[in-house]
């Protein structure tokens, strides 16, 4: 049997809150998944496995309604969803009220129950989150019960707050395959039979590297799956290293070359790395103004000749300070304590 397998979607996050591309940012999320949607009914795909997390927060009737709407244009699949974390299960949740497509199968219960298709010998087995985090080890000790079936696992989690989980132990106890969600940077656990699908789409500027989405077909024992980019939005860590002698127009230039250069789905959170002369400081607000450029991060340190300074001051509280700490261990600790000291004493800004 088909499946496509995905987590994370979000609808209704609004990614670079203040940004003139946040909108268009939330919209895109929203195409995103009726792509996949519309994907699903080309590939003849029997089952849709949403791995948690289609919402940002708590679905309002109108997204319920829209995403319902969308469910219903491929009824030859069958749709299969939890809850995860961020739409997680309440009494008064519009998820419990909502009547759903024929073809959609939603957990309700915080406890591990399971979808049985008798026509393509699938069982998949699953829960909906009912608080934000759960802890317990879940998964880890969930048996199939009939071990003559395509067996499945609808997860989400992963982290020590967030069901913890083992892919090979959950396979070991005789599932087929493992679709798990959770995890924004997706992957496969195991080759071909445990996979984190990752979000659809980023939704911050952390969530770096490629996103999408996994096809593929599932036999009894068997399972190949591919992953498949979605290109709307990447987004992408670049450095600049910095040296005493940068100018402020040298880093300006480097970022409209560095945006010219690269696709126009690509966002950019930059960082000034390395050594700056101490008394300039950098206004990076024009730098962040630029459009696809999230936010700027200066991570530098003050270019200091420290036995000059030792030199001049001696005598002073500042002399005797970098006296005292570079005769410490040559630890990392010690080193930031030396800057910092310094810095504060000479009524630097630290960054």
């Amino acid at each position: 049997m088909r499946l496509l397998h995905i987590a994370d979607v979000h609808l209704g996050v609004k990614p670079d809150a203040g940004k003139s591309w946040s909108a268009k940012r939330e919209q895109d999320i929203w195409e995103s998944f009726a792509k996949v949607i519309e994907t699903a009914g080309q590939q003849k795909v029997d089952f849709l496995l949403i791995s948690g997390d289609l919402f940002h927060a708590q679905p309002l009737k109108k997204e319920l309604r829209e995403v319902n709407y969308l469910f219903g244009q491929i009824p030859e699949t069958k749709i299969i969803l939890m809850a995860g974390n961020h739409d997680y299960l309440r009494q008064k949740s519009y998820y419990l009220t909502n009547e759903w497509q024929e073809n959609v199968f939603f957990f309700r219960q915080e406890e591990i129950g399971r979808f049985d298709f008798e026509k393509e010998n699938v069982s998949v087995y699953g829960l909906s989150y009912w608080h934000r985090e759960i802890r317990e080890p879940f998964y880890d000790n969930v048996h199939p019960t009939d071990s003559g079936r395509i067996n499945i696992l609808l997860a989400h989690g992963g982290d020590s707050s967030h069901i913890p989980f083992s892919a090979e132990r959950i396979l070991e106890n005789g599932f087929d395959y493992v679709a798990a969600g959770h995890i924004h940077r997706g992957g496969q656990l195991v080759p071909e039979r445990a996979v984190m699908a990752g979000s659809l789409e980023p939704t911050d500027c952390n969530d770096v590297g490629p996103h999408g989405y996994w096809l593929g077909e599932i036999e009894k024992g068997r399972s190949r799956v591919h992953f498949y980019p979605i290109r709307n939005c990447e987004y992408c860590h670049e450095d600049y290293f910095v040296t005493g002698q940068t100018a402020e127009r040298e880093i300006y230039g480097w970022a409209e070359k560095l945006l010219a250069e690269r696709p126009a789905y690509q966002y950019f959170r930059l960082f000034l790395k390395g050594k700056k002369n101490p008394d300039i400081t950098y206004d990076v607000s024009r730098l962040e103004q630029l459009e696809r450029v999230v936010d700027v991060v200066q991570q530098l340190e003050p270019d200091y000749d420290y036995e000059k300074l030792k030199e001049e001051h001696a005598g002073s509280i500042l002399g005797e300070y970098i006296r005292v700490l570079q005769n410490m261990p040559a630890e990392e600790i010690n080193k930031k304590a030396l800057e910092y000291g310094v810095n504060a004493l000479l009524g630097n800004k630290i960054e």
